[in-house]
């Protein structure tokens, strides 16, 4: 390997294996900066690390984002590949490993191809190697995600205007602005923050794990949890946690398509020749991220983490993780604040033309220069036309979101999801386990014979028996003839054994006889149950820690194995207990390379096994003793008769004793086969699942034969009589039919609780239920029927198979119009392959459908990735769909399925009300600074004060929102189109525009009324003109007041005249609040009519022989008020900036920002229903503390002094907060009178329109 690769990232600080003398020592230090470089320019500049921290999350896994890179540039990408296959075949002694022998690779990894690693060894190797984690994302410190927050052009632009606040000697301003911007960036980072790590909790919820031998025991453990030594049990389905080194395979086939780019699946191999070993990605080992496709194995892990091929090219193409991290609803609001920000520049680019050529002042501030005031009302404009907290309070509901979906078994694994679900039209569930229980329990077993009493030739072939007691998956029970189970008393008196505890003695005294009792014979129903037990293997029964039993494996053999225990198979008959090595299988051993494993395309699986007998199977003879093995058949009934010649059949021999063998030249007849079709067809219209069983004795040589076929499916070919020949079919006089039926086992699945109501639900909330099956055709209707997806007068309408969905000469899916004609009317799929659900999905999503569809198995990924909802079972789900889903269903419940899709709409409604909610409030502050500028009114707001209530004050209400409860008739609506815009037509129109309007009046009216109350003016012109006498002082363009005059209405004197007026005695300008009670003509007061002033005036006069000189410079006579002569101090210049006009415009300023605030808290109340406010007043506590927090808030900054300067407000008389308080009052008025009660009259008109157009519909079609 070159230098330039000997260095290594932080990830691969730890050591390898001592394996081979692979190379040791790397330390820490940075991938080569030629590829890094190389990667930056391949992928372009890299996200931003606030996007990462809020979103890193929810991106697309690791092997998509791989897949991503090699579609953009396959020459760079295939590069890159080799160059970190070189570093891990150096690195790791990748060809090493796949030509060393088994025993001495686990010696070297200090193992065992046996019983595995040692817990003592796990504990180093876990020191050594650390977890085994694929990609360890480095963690966004809270400091940075901080820093990031100064991004936004916001945020930037109110730090400029801090700064030149600043620069100005404005500090007090510019240090307010900092901290307001300090305050929305720490909350805004802690925020995130918290979501990120809820979520990240969630996602852990999803880790995968696998199943391992250690200490001789097998185990499941969490797939982090790995260390090379390890001996991993793979099957179809599973992820592939680490690097492996296969030593024993059975038709396994492996994906490796995320490293090679080659979709074929590669089938692997224990052994492989010098030459094959040195391939990149030789076939005797399977590697991280790829996915089992069929098959088992198992093998020795050999590298975890980042040491493995994967891992090694992840960090080479560390420059790749750039995926797109906003949801589609976060992009869509970004474009509407992109748009609501171009309107306000307008609008801003137009306020600050009249503004600068009307020579804009604000009354409030008369020291600030025209620039800066202009300046101001910039900042204002800016502040206004984005709602800062949206972004926050986004990822703050779809976190939380994502919470309550878990509470609700729904975990989200891709955040889109989360809005996606509000809009499903269609939902396409698996049936077993999902709609059902998936406690799948064996209740009647119909045994097939022929009877060889020459008296009942004609006798039905079939036999029923039943399991009983059920009791979930307890295995203590009997088999009893049905005929004899339904006598009176039959199924009491069992039952109270067992409710006494006693294990296996049923019999009561001859009443019933259990034909699962070895005690009685091993007659064909323990030879039945035996062959079942046999092939369902890898399902075992067990009793857990809380005493319950329970079955591990597959669902439908957990039926079989329960109802073998009753016939005291697989299970010890002295202490109830269940074996670890069962003695039926030590007696029959299962050949595991010759199985051909069941999978959903065959629907049928086969073992075979050695006899311990040659000719002799339990209680049943073979044909003859050359007979020395036997294949165990089990599938669906559509499956396994169309290869069934024969059955066993039932006699006595000499001594009366019955016996019970498989002719070898029988052969079933026509009536016969008949009677078994029948019989599966009563059992599965009573909804039961049905299987058969069959079975083909095997010679020696026809097991050698088999020996030699590569594949699986090959095998069952020539089991099944239609591929190879087999030696034996030679003496069969039926070779293409060559399975002997033994029976049919009838299983019950009941439908899961809350079923049948949640697909009520779905059709009334215009959801269509979709059951898509394995199952029959007749089964499928049956238990959709009762569930209510299909009608009972249907019968089997509504239901197809989906072999219809194909051309019947090409086995290709039928023309895209047919198949969409068929999609949109059947409910019922049955015996469904995976491909056939990719193409219902898409054929559904051409319709305009939106759709969920659930899946579990590997072959389902496609469909779920191509489904806008995959939903994959979390229980019964392998690693492989979980991946491919956007969302698990943790109890693979369908009703969950439902609650998510309420959860969704409830999300997505509330994130509906927060939006309009925020977009209101600032709307309005847009159009009522607007309109306040053209019409010459001052600023209602500063900046300061619409930075507080946009963050601050709109925030918490926001936040409450987000938590509201969904509405009662959510359900009863049709899904939104999934294009809809967040801000919908009624929204615009009955619920934004109307505030804004109402809520503009109601600010402008607000601080008109307060001008002339604390001023007696209006207008910003004539309240910086009329009310004050000014000059000029040489060298200086600012005007000095020397007499001002003001009119104020109090509570209890009524109007009052507040002056300024120039003191002689100090040369200094004094304040004089309530000079004068009443009202006079303005310009008629004179120092006369206030004592204080004529004492002033005259003291001075008394001790100066310097006149005072009135307004024309002259001596000034009675009834003048004094100007001083060019009088400049810093004393007089902070009392000449403080003058009525200032104190009542503050005044003034600070009840329309109260009333703004007032106004915009109720809002939380008005938009979270179109129902009248006081229905919906109390469902949302946190509301009530948000709304009065943030009024006390407001109140707050004007009561505490020092907060209120900084803030430009002041401390109001008690009568003016609750004159605030009533312009709030007339706007929930007018949103709860006007627009509210015309939105739903239209709406009841619509739905008026609508029934009659129905009802005319229906009346059209009668006649």
């Amino acid at each position: 390997m070159s230098e330039k690769l000997k260095s290594r990232s932080p990830h691969h600080s730890h050591r390898s294996p001592n394996l081979l003398n692979v190379h040791r020592g790397h330390g820490p230090g940075t991938s080569h900066p030629h590829m890094g470089e190389r990667l930056e320019q391949f992928f372009g500049r890299a996200t931003s690390y606030t996007d990462e921290a809020v979103g890193h999350l929810y991106e697309p896994p690791l092997e998509d984002r791989i897949q991503a890179a090699r579609s953009k540039n396959q020459e760079e990408f295939k590069h890159v590949v080799e160059e970190a296959h070189d570093e891990y075949e150096h690195f790791q002694g990748a060809n090493k490993w796949a030509s060393a022998s088994s025993e001495q690779l686990a010696k070297d990894l200090k193992s065992s191809c046996i019983k595995g690693l040692t817990s003592e060894r796990v504990i180093e190797a876990r020191h050594e190697w650390g977890d085994n984690a694929l990609e360890k994302e480095g963690t966004v410190s809270a400091w940075w995600l901080f820093l990031m927050q100064y991004k936004s052009p916001v945020m930037i632009l109110l730090v400029v205007a801090a700064i030149v606040s600043l620069s100005i000697g404005k500090v007090v301003v510019g240090v307010a602005v900092l901290v307001i911007t300090l305050w929305n960036a720490s909350l805004a980072t802690y925020m995130e923050k918290s979501a990120s790590d809820a979520l990240a909790k969630l996602a852990s919820m999803a880790a995968p794990k696998c199943k391992v031998i250690r200490n001789g025991a097998e185990e499941l453990i969490e797939a982090t949890e790995l260390v090379p030594g390890d001996l991993v049990l793979l099957s179809i389905g599973d992820r592939v946690p680490a690097d492996i080194r296969l030593i024993d395979v059975n038709e396994l086939l492996s994906n490796e398509a995320l490293l090679t780019g080659e979709s074929e699946d590669i089938r692997k191999q224990v052994k492989v020749n010098g030459e094959e070993a040195k391939e990149a990605f030789a076939k005797n080992m399977c590697f991280a991220s790829t996915s089992v496709t069929n098959g088992s194995g198992r093998g020795l892990v050999v590298a975890t983490g980042m040491h493995t091929q994967v891992g090694i090219i992840a960090q080479h193409l560390k420059a790749a993780s750039q995926s797109e991290q906003l949801t589609p609803l976060q992009k869509s609001l970004n474009k509407f604040g992109l748009i609501q920000g171009a309107i306000a520049i307008a609008f801003l680019a137009l306020i600050i033309v009249v503004a600068i050529t009307t020579g804009y002042r604000d009354p409030s501030h008369p020291e600030d220069g025209r620039f800066f005031s202009i300046l101001m009302v910039a900042v204002g404009f800016a502040v206004s036309a984005i709602p800062e907290g949206l972004p926050m309070v986004v990822t703050i509901c779809l976190s939380l979101g994502c919470g309550a979906m878990v509470k609700r078994q729904a975990q989200v694994r891709k955040l889109p999801a989360v809005e996606t679900l509000g809009s499903c039209t269609v939902v396409c569930s698996d049936k077993t386990g999902t709609l059902t229980e998936g406690k799948m329990t064996a209740v009647t077993l119909h045994a097939v014979s022929e009877s060889e009493d020459p008296a009942t030739p004609d006798a039905p072939p079939t036999e029923e028996f039943s399991f009983f007691p059920t009791k979930g998956f307890h295995p203590n029970g009997g088999i009893f003839a049905a005929s004899e189970l339904r006598k009176d008393g039959a199924k009491e008196a069992i039952m109270a054994k067992w409710d006494a505890g006693k294990w296996y003695d049923f019999e009561n005294g001859g009443l019933v006889r259990d034909h699962g009792n070895p005690v009685n014979g091993k007659g064909k129903v323990r030879t039945i149950m035996m062959a079942a037990s046999l092939n369902c293997y890898g399902t075992q029964l067990k009793m857990v820690e809380d005493g319950r039993w329970v079955t591990e494996g597959n669902m439908s053999e957990g039926a079989l194995v329960v109802a073998a225990a009753k016939a005291r198979i697989g299970i010890g008959e002295e202490d109830g207990q269940f074996a670890s090595v069962t003695h039926h299988q030590a007696k029959y051993l299962r050949i595991n390379a010759l199985e051909v494993p069941f999978n959903s395309s065959r629907k049928m699986m086969v073992t075979i096994h050695q006899l311990h007998t040659p000719g002799v199977f339990e209680g049943m003879s073979l044909p003859d003793s050359s007979m020395t093995h036997v294949a165990i058949i089990k599938g669906g009934p559509d499956r396994v008769m169309p290869h069934v010649g024969s059955c066993p059949q039932d006699g006595t021999d000499k001594e009366g004793n019955p016996t019970y063998r498989l002719a070898s030249q029988h052969t079933l007849k026509d009536q016969q086969r008949t009677d078994i079709e029948r019989v599966n067809n009563d059992m599965a219209k009573n909804a039961l699942r049905v299987l058969a069983l069959a079975v083909r004795p095997l010679s020696t040589e026809d097991v050698s034969l088999l020996s030699t076929l590569d594949t699986a499916d090959v095998r069952l070919d020539a089991i099944l009589g239609r591929g190879t020949p087999l030696p034996s079919s030679k003496q069969s006089p039926h070779p293409s039919q060559p399975l002997a039926l033994m029976g049919l086992f009838g299983s019950v699945d009941p439908p899961r609780t809350g079923v049948r109501d949640a697909i009520e639900e779905c059709n009334g909330a215009g959801v269509r239920v979709i059951m898509i099956t394995g199952d029959q055709k007749i089964t499928a209707s049956a238990i959709a029927r009762e569930i209510g997806i299909l009608k009972h007068e249907q019968g089997t309408e509504g239901a197809i198979m989906c072999e219809e969905l194909r051309d019947k000469e090409t086995g290709e899916h039928v023309e895209e119009g047919a198949l969409d004609e068929i999609t949109s009317r059947v409910n019922v799929f049955s015996r469904a392959q995976p491909e056939d659900k990719m193409a219902i999905v898409r054929s559904l999503q051409r319709q305009g459908g939106v759709v969920a569809m659930t899946g579990d198995g590997v072959n389902d990924a496609p469909a779920l990735k191509a489904a806008d909802i995959g939903t994959a079972m979390g229980i019964a789900g392998t690693d492989v769909a979980k991946g491919a889903s956007d969302m698990v269903l943790l109890d693979d419940n369908f009703v969950t399925i439902v609650a998510a899709c309420e959860e969704g709409r409830k999300i997505y409604a509330n994130i509906q009300k927060f939006v309009t909610f925020l977009l209101g409030c600032c709307i309005g502050q847009i159009v009522y600074l607007t309109i306040s500028i053209l019409i010459r009114l001052p600023l209602p707001l500063e900046a300061l004060q619409i930075l507080f209530i946009n963050v601050i004050s709109n925030g918490p209400p926001a936040v409450a929102l987000a938590v509201e409860p969904a509405d009662e008739d959510i359900m009863k609506q049709p899904p939104r189109k999934k294009t809809a815009s967040i801000i919908t037509r009624p929204f615009a129109f009955f619920a934004i525009l109307p505030h804004a309007v109402i809520q503009t009046c109601a600010v402008l009216l607000s601080l008109a009324f307060a001008m002339y109350l604390n001023t007696g003016y209006v207008t910003s012109d004539s309240v910086q003109t009329e009310p004050c006498r000014t000059y000029k002082v040489d060298g200086d363009d600012f005007a000095w007041p020397y007499f001002c005059e003001c009119r104020e209405f109090t509570w209890d004197k009524g109007w009052q005249i507040d002056i300024d007026y120039y003191d002689p005695n100090d040369s200094t300008l004094k304040h004089l609040d309530r000079a004068y009670i009443g009202t006079l003509e303005p310009g008629t007061l004179r120092p006369e009519d206030v004592p204080q002033v004529a004492e002033a005036y005259t003291k001075y006069e008394n001790s100066n022989s310097e006149p005072l000189y009135n307004d024309d410079d002259k001596p000034r006579q009675p009834g003048q008020w004094a100007k001083p002569q060019n009088l400049a101090t810093k004393e007089f210049y902070d009392d000449a900036v403080y003058t009525c006009v200032v104190r009542g415009t503050q005044r003034a300023r600070t009840i329309s920002f109260l009333t703004a605030v007032f106004c915009e808290i109720p809002r939380g109340y008005t938009v979270r229903s179109w129902l009248p406010i006081f229905a919906v007043f109390n469902r949302n506590k946190w509301l009530h503390i948000a709304c009065g927090t943030s009024a006390a808030l407001a109140i707050l900054i004007t009561l505490i002094p020092g907060v209120n300067y900084v803030f430009s407000t002041v401390t109001l008389s008690w009568w003016m907060y609750f004159y605030a308080l009533g312009w709030a009052v007339l706007t929930v008025a007018g949103a709860e009178l006007g627009p509210k009660p015309l939105y739903r009259w239209l709406q009841r008109r619509k739905k008026a329109r609508d029934v009659a157009a129905l009802e005319d519909k229906k009346a059209g079609t009668a006649v």
